[in-house]
């Protein structure tokens, strides 16, 4: 006989359960946008709008570099004549005029030089006097020898007339004369008529005289000419012994010493002129807006705070690297684009640098902006 068993049930644990707490009513408010920030934000960005495109519509009317830097005339200075230095009248920096005296050469050398000179002059001079009186006396005995000529011509007029009388008279049928007389007035017309060719003879020989004393004039004028240019020649060397300056400038690279030897050429020192420019490389993408006669603000480093006026005087006919050492060959190897930069030349207007124009020098680096639109 089967036997149930009856089993009993196992006890589980649950968790106790807790009834909810009851749900508070929250009312949530709705977020508010910082329209104050906003405003304030746009507003921001409006005057920084307007204020860069202001600032670009200001730039577009100017074309600036900083490439840019001061050039001016320098004069050499070197003696023309070889020789000692005796003095040295300027110092380093000091200002000078044209003309003024820079280096003295010790000028006793070409003082004697200029001695001898003189005494050629005067020997030409005394040689000249001498012939001019040569041509005196050769013009006293042509004339001499002229009147001889004449007195002789009314001599051998008389006796050619008595000769031929003398021939009429023997010729007659009377005989009025003897064979002796008639022989006589010949012979006496002979003698005259050879004495007037003997003075013809001797005027010619006078006047040839004269003709030497003249061309011995010309000699003695070209020996003056001479001389005087030998003098001239050596009072100009005696003049190159003060060395002066070529214009007006400060002295610069001063290297003259008293006592030192000089030599023709040699530099001894540089005057730099009061004139200075600027010389302005602009890119040649910024050339197409320049033209000459604009306005330009030079502002140079070694003058702070000080902003100098200007005009564009000229452009440059080549870029910088056309008149370099080495001229760039675009034609050979590889080509790459660069941008090449042009000299301009740009003047101080006048007056415009003022008590600070000491202060302008060649090579100072400076700021140019040129105004392309007023």
């Amino acid at each position: 006989m089967n036997t149930l068993t009856a089993t009993a049930s196992t006890a589980t644990n649950y968790p106790a359960y807790a009834p909810a707490p009851p749900m508070l009513a929250v009312r949530v408010r709705a977020r508010r946008l910082p329209w104050g920030k906003i405003l304030a934000g746009a507003a921001l960005v409006a005057v920084a709008g307007t204020g860069l495109g202001g600032y670009l519509h200001y730039a577009a009317g100017f074309e600036s570099t900083d490439d840019a830097f001061l050039e001016g005339r320098v004069h050499p200075v070197s003696p023309r004549i070889s020789g000692t230095v005796a003095r040295v009248l300027v110092d380093d920096n000091a200002h000078v005029a044209t003309g003024d005296p820079l280096v003295e050469i010790d000028p006793a050398d070409l003082n004697l030089a200029v001695q001898g000179a003189a005494a050629d002059v005067a020997q030409a001079q005394a040689g000249a006097s001498q012939v001019t009186a040569q041509i005196t006396r050769a013009q006293a005995d042509v004339e001499a020898a002229t009147a001889r000529i004449a007195q002789n011509a009314a001599q051998l007029n008389r006796v050619q007339m008595d000769f031929h009388r003398m021939e009429v008279l023997l010729d007659s049928t009377v005989a009025a004369i003897s064979q002796q007389e008639f022989d006589a007035a010949r012979a006496q017309f002979d003698s005259a008529r050879a004495t007037q060719q003997s003075l013809l003879a001797e005027r010619a020989a006078t006047e040839a005289a004269l003709a030497a004393a003249r061309a011995q004039r010309d000699v003695a004028t070209a020996q003056i000419q001479k001389a005087d240019a030998t003098l001239s020649a050596a009072k100009l060397q005696a003049g190159y012994t003060i060395i002066r300056a070529p214009s007006p400038g400060r002295i610069a690279k001063k290297s003259v010493e008293i006592g030192q030897r000089l030599q023709p050429g040699q530099p001894i020192m540089a005057v730099v002129g009061d004139d200075v420019w600027v010389v302005a490389n602009f890119k040649e993408s910024q050339l197409a807006r320049l033209r000459a006669g604009e306005k330009v603000t030079v502002r140079v480093d070694a003058v702070e705070g000080r902003v100098f006026q200007g005009v564009v005087e000229s452009f440059s006919p080549g870029t910088g690297a056309k008149f370099s050492l080495l001229p760039p060959d675009n034609s050979t190897g590889n080509f790459t684009k660069i941008v090449q930069r042009v000299p301009v030349k740009i003047l101080f207007a006048p007056g415009s640098a003022g008590p600070a124009a000491s202060r302008l020098a060649p090579g100072l680096s400076a700021f140019v902006q040129v105004v392309i639109r007023d």
